[in-house]
């Protein structure tokens, strides 16, 4: 597991040791560049102080006693005042090209090394950096120079003191921005370790005060998530809890007419006693279908919607339910308006279970011989679906209980999830539900739905 600070680390101090070599190359370059251009001056004020005293010759020194002292005091190997003096020479002559007066260093000149102004001079052991200073005057000429380690040596000194002392404060820097990033990464290792302290079925909000603003939206991210938890685990608990009291009495029921079909000894009563069973098997699977489709729809999460067929959908799904009516002799009717999109953007399966539970009730609660009718409308931006039968309807004061779980208005068949599910769907689609009259006599279930940008085939 790579570390926080040891990235944060390794990319500070490697920042850092590039720029400090950036630094160090900026720094040579630039005192290079006013190093030879000290240099350079020196050398040439050096020219213009010889041609200064041996020009002074005329009516006052005579040249050759002057030249002759330069070489007395500049001989062969004199005794050096500084190291560096072997590293200066210089070379005077007069307008015949003969050398009045010379250090004992200088380099082998030709004539093409007189060439007024600066030049280098490269010999076989050291590189020279020359100055050609001529008199018209006196007509003498003077080449001054240097050796070229004499600068680099400069340069390099004044790098060094420069450039070293920051690479020795390199360990230092680690060790004090080990220490910054530490105290930086506290309120992180606050907040993991206040995580790590938590009991196991702790689903509380992790509070964490003066934390940093950096770890806010990691805060508020890891509440969130346990708040999802929370809310799913208490829908957990409720399914389990409503399907236990739920199923209890039907399986109970299923065990009674089991042991009556076999405790029975007339055919007759055996019949009766299977017939009840299997009733009572497609109401238990009825509801824990009905139960399962109830906690998916449960969850909050968006699901990916895809274009449905809206017309073609209805008509295949009360097709589909048309035996349930013909059973009761009932009439099931489908009509729609003209100007409906022909696909709409909903989740998948949606609409399927949608119809089918409104029918479905309404099938169960028109009398037989009734009549069922499915239309689709549009008004303005929204689809109105809309199931009415000619059943008894339901009272006004009691169409508010329709929508709670398991309950039932006269029909013991029911599970009483039906339209849970079907405002559980309008809601994730943002629409709306309404419980009313129909014309028939019976109850009207309208759902609308938001139609938004319809979606062409």
């Amino acid at each position: 597991m790579k570390s926080i600070r040891k990235r944060i680390l390794i990319r500070v101090l490697g920042l850092l040791l590039v720029g400090t070599l950036i630094m160090g190359w900026a720094s040579h370059h630039d005192s290079t560049h006013e190093v030879e251009e000290l240099f350079d001056a020196q050398l040439g004020q050096s020219a213009r102080v010889l041609i200064g005293l041996l020009g002074a010759s005329q009516g006052q020194i005579p040249t050759e006693q002057l030249a002759q002292a330069l070489l007395e005091t500049t001989g062969e190997h004199p005794k050096l005042g500084h190291r560096y003096e072997s590293k200066l020479a210089f070379q005077v002559r007069d307008a015949n090209g003969t050398v009045i007066a010379r250090s004992f260093n200088v380099p082998q000149l030709t004539d093409a090394d007189w060439q007024p102004g600066f030049a280098d001079l490269q010999q076989e052991t050291y590189r020279w950096r020359g100055y050609v200073l001529e008199s018209p005057d006196s007509a003498l000429a003077v080449w001054v120079g240097e050796r070229s380690d004499v600068r680099g040596e400069l340069v390099d000194k004044i790098v060094r003191g420069t450039l070293v002392p920051d690479l020795l404060g390199i360990p230092l820097m680690m060790l004090l921005v080990w220490f910054a990033i530490g105290s930086g990464l506290k309120p992180l290792d606050q907040l993991a370790q206040l995580i790590r302290l938590r009991e196991p079925n702790s689903l509380q909000p992790i509070v964490l005060g003066d934390l940093p603003a950096e770890l806010e939206p990691v805060q508020a991210a890891l509440n969130r998530m346990l708040e999802q938890l929370h809310q799913l685990l208490a829908r957990e608990q409720r399914f389990i809890a409503d399907a236990a009291h739920e199923l209890r009495t039907p399986l109970a029921v299923l065990k009674i007419h089991t042991e009556n079909a076999m405790q029975a000894t007339d055919p007759g009563e055996r019949e009766q006693a299977l017939q009840h069973l299997r009733q009572g098997v497609e109401r238990a699977t009825r509801l824990i279908s009905q139960m399962l489709t109830l906690a998916r729809l449960a969850d909050d999460q968006q699901r990916q919607r895809s274009p449905v067929a809206l017309l073609e959908s209805c008509r295949d799904e009360v097709a589909e339910l048309l035996p349930l009516a013909l059973r009761r002799n009932q009439e099931l009717e489908l009509i729609s308006d003209n100007g409906l999109p022909d696909k709409v953007d909903m989740e998948p399966g949606s609409l399927s279970t949608l119809l089918q539970n409104l029918v479905g009730n309404a099938i169960q609660h028109a009398p037989d011989g009734g009549r069922v009718l499915v239309s689709l409308q549009r008004r303005a931006d929204q689809l109105l679906l809309r199931v009415e039968d000619s059943g008894d309807g339901v009272p006004e004061g009691d169409r508010e209980r329709l929508l709670e779980r398991f309950h039932t208005q006269g029909n013991s068949q029911g599970a009483g999830l039906g339209l849970s599910i079907v405002q559980r769907i309008i809601e994730r689609h943002q629409g709306s539900l309404l419980l009313g009259d129909s014309p028939l006599g019976g109850l009207l279930v309208q759902a609308s739905f938001p139609l938004g940008t319809p979606v062409s085939g």
